[in-house]
């Protein structure tokens, strides 16, 4: 009798579907069987613990000295000393430069010798006032010589305290001639030498008090809703130091006419002086924290968009365990969760081949 080869090869094709679906169930079944016990290793899992989590809105900033000052020459000069470099730490009011002083110092001599030749003219016509109003009570001269006398009296009254102005300025740009720092700090730049030429209102020296500093990061327009004065701001700079901490203190209400975004300025202290003004940071202001409960990294959560949950390990099997989301931090890829207690055994991310009743053991750290 004569087959037909194509219900031959359609009998094949059933034979070996059915073979496929057979070692599938044979395999699925393996796995599961009560004698079957997977291994997990130290990586496998984490032990829950109570954690902080923060939920952050990532910024980058610069860091720059909250109070500095440019100084600038008082008077035209040449410079005759430089007492500190640039890195030094200086006081308030200690003196960094000073210019030459020479022609200064012989102007105020002038001015004072003249301002005293003042005071003796000034002496001598009250003398001769006086004498003449004895003589006017007298009636041996008239009314009018004694008012000449006493408007010259005046005059020189006059001349006397405009001599002292003149020695007053003399005196002034004298003292000007050493320059102070305005504030303690450091000094940043300098830019001037013994010799040199300045000419007033020149910069020469700057100073930064680098104990506080200042951080301004912009926030976009969509998000500056949820920044306020008083939140916790987490830096970390280039270098790869440590983070630092610091607090938003205002907010400009004006946004930038380019970007569409706000300046948020961060305050961070600096009291040993550890952070230099020009650092770059990136980080992150807290908008919201948690940490009394336990924290998980975001690959042990499952389904987290509809009902949440993590697969424990209990008295040796894998144990369904759903939770609660209670904050969820993108920038640190950790969750804040209620449900799991901490010391409780979770897997740390999703092990394929694994569900829930399933045997397992936990291999000891080698």
């Amino acid at each position: 009798m004569r087959i037909d080869r194509r219900v031959c090869l359609l009998a094949l094709l059933l034979l070996g579907a059915c073979g496929e679906k057979g070692v599938e169930t044979q395999s699925k079944q393996a796995a599961s069987a009560p004698g079957v016990i997977r291994a997990l290793s130290p990586g496998d899992v984490l032990r829950a613990a109570n954690g902080t989590v923060r939920d952050t809105l990532p910024v980058t900033a610069t860091l720059t000295a909250l109070n500095f000052s440019e100084m600038a020459a008082e008077v035209d000069g040449r410079v005759r000393e430089v007492r500190v470099r640039e890195g030094e730490q200086v006081k308030a009011g200690q003196v960094l430069a000073v210019l030459d002083s020479e022609s200064l110092g012989e102007s105020v001599k002038e001015q004072q010798a003249q301002l005293d030749n003042q005071k003796a003219r000034l002496a001598l016509a009250r003398i001769k006032l006086n004498k003449q109003r004895e003589l006017f009570a007298q009636g041996f001269i008239s009314k009018l010589a004694i008012d000449e006398l006493e408007s010259d009296y005046r005059i020189r009254e006059g001349e006397l305290k405009a001599q002292a102005a003149q020695l007053a300025r003399a005196e002034r740009s004298l003292a000007d001639t050493r320059l102070h720092a305005p504030i303690s700090g450091v000094l940043y730049q300098r830019k001037i030498n013994v010799g040199d030429m300045v000419a007033r209102n020149q910069k020469v020296l700057a100073v930064a008090d680098l104990s506080v500093l200042e951080a301004v990061a912009s926030v976009p327009s969509r998000l500056i809703a949820k920044v306020r004065p008083g939140q916790s701001v987490l830096l970390q700079l280039e270098g790869g130091r440590e983070a630092v901490t610091g607090e938003v203190v205002r907010i400009n209400p004006v946004a930038n006419a380019g970007t569409r975004s706000f300046n948020v300025y961060v305050r961070v202290a600096n009291p040993q002086g550890e952070l230099k003004a020009g650092q770059f940071a990136k980080g992150g202001i807290v908008l919201a924290q948690e940490s009394t409960l336990v924290s998980l990294p975001l690959g042990a959560l499952r389904e987290r968009e509809t009902r949440p949950w993590v697969m424990l390990v209990s008295k040796g099997k894998l144990v369904r365990r759903n939770v609660e989301i209670k904050l969820l931090s993108m920038a640190e890829r950790q969750v804040a969760v209620a449900g799991v207690q901490p010391g409780e055994v979770v897997l740390s991310s999703a092990l394929a081949g694994l569900n829930a009743g399933d045997a397992v053991k936990l291999t000891p750290t080698p």
